[in-house]
């Protein structure tokens, strides 16, 4: 069972963004290497024409035209220079859009909050390990490996901190029912504890839930970025499609932190 259809169309939309940054790298390197072949070049005519090597040229000649090479020599030189400054320039810029970690953009949050490790559900008997997870190498979000752990978005933003954090489960396995088989049983006020790698403990409250197909959930209103501490659960739910391997649809409960002493 797998959740990679669920986020992946939006988090492809920055790949050209980063293409072009790091295309306009690579031109301005080609740029500049084109530069310092054609100073090369006139150098050597220079030192091939050199008006020193005529005869027929009287002193005052020869002297005029040894200046005009040195100065255009250094103009060359300065040139070079302004070039490499510029490329210089350009790619530190280039450098920094690289950098930047691209998945901020889509989901926001704040650097604070708690790693979580275990998650607690007393309305629904849930008391699990919460293991990072990430990207999958076609940009989907990665799931747990098994039925019994919760998987934390850890692209995202952390439990407690500003923006919406999100945590998943399966619904079941090929053994039967999976952590979050009864997520769907959850009303408003029911509470969910999140524990923390340094022992930190955080109480969010449900404030309501709901069902999406799974190729057209809102993606910016479960992963986006908000004002509010936010926690968002999900699992699958509906049929089970064959012809796509997964559930039909999503379901997500939408969760709000109630007890921030921890953070």
């Amino acid at each position: 069972m797998s959740l990679n259809n669920f986020i992946n169309k939006k988090l492809f939309l920055l790949a050209p963004f980063l293409l072009l940054a790091a295309c306009a790298t690579e031109g301005e390197e080609a740029s500049l290497s084109q530069d310092q072949d054609t100073a090369s070049n006139v150098s050597t005519d220079m030192e091939e024409d050199d008006p020193s090597s005529d005869v027929s040229n009287d002193a005052n000649e020869v002297s005029v035209s040894e200046e005009d090479v040195e100065n255009e020599s250094n103009s060359d030189s300065i040139d070079q220079q302004s070039a490499s400054s510029e490329a210089n320039t350009e790619n530190d810029s280039s450098s920094n859009v690289v950098e930047a970690e691209p998945i901020r953009s889509v989901l926001g949050g704040t650097s604070r909050g708690i790693t979580p490790t275990k998650i607690e559900i007393p309305a629904i008997n849930v008391d699990a390990v919460v293991d990072g997870v990430g990207l999958e190498p076609d940009g989907a979000m990665s799931v747990p490996d098994d039925g019994d752990t919760v998987g934390w978005f850890n692209r995202g933003a952390k439990p407690g901190a500003q923006g919406n954090s999100v945590l998943a489960g399966h619904v079941d396995d090929l053994t039967g029912p999976a952590i979050f088989f009864d997520l769907k049983d959850l009303e408003a006020g029911d509470e969910i504890i999140i524990t923390g790698e340094n022992g930190d403990v955080l109480t969010f409250q449900v404030m309501g839930k709901e069902s999406y197909p799974y190729d057209d959930a809102p993606i910016d209103l479960v992963f986006g970025g908000t004002s509010s501490r936010n926690l968002n659960l999900i699992t699958c739910t509906g049929e089970f499609d064959r012809n796509v391997g997964t559930h039909r649809e999503r379901l997500v409960v939408f969760t709000e932190l109630v007890d921030d002493s921890s953070v």
